[in-house]
């Protein structure tokens, strides 16, 4: 039994070091721009983007996907928006935060 305890406490802090490792993997960006379209029902969010320089992404539009219900609420075509997003890879990336900015 005491082996049994001693495996299940040393698998369980095994798998909290992993996901926690996992979770400092992922990085994020920034980016600035104006929003062009949104669609809510799917969760995507169509952004003309300034430039993303740690990506080496160049100025462009772009489709992101959006993850939460409430991230779109409040945001329409037109706005100038900040964005924090994660990114596997140079066409697809996920809008974590959308900030509209007072112009």
């Amino acid at each position: 039994m005491k082996k049994s305890l001693s495996r299940i406490t040393a698998v369980a802090l095994f798998s909290l070091f992993a996901a926690t490792a996992a979770q400092a993997a992922v990085e994020t960006y920034r980016a600035h721009g104006t929003v062009q379209q949104v669609d809510a029902a799917n969760g995507k969010v169509v952004l003309a983007q300034d430039a993303v320089t740690e990506l080496g992404w160049p100025v462009r539009t772009m489709t992101y996907k959006v993850h939460g219900d409430k991230t779109l609420q409040g945001i329409s075509a037109g706005q100038t928006v900040d964005v924090t997003f994660t990114t596997t890879s140079p066409y697809q990336a996920a809008i974590q935060f959308i900030t509209p900015v007072s112009q």
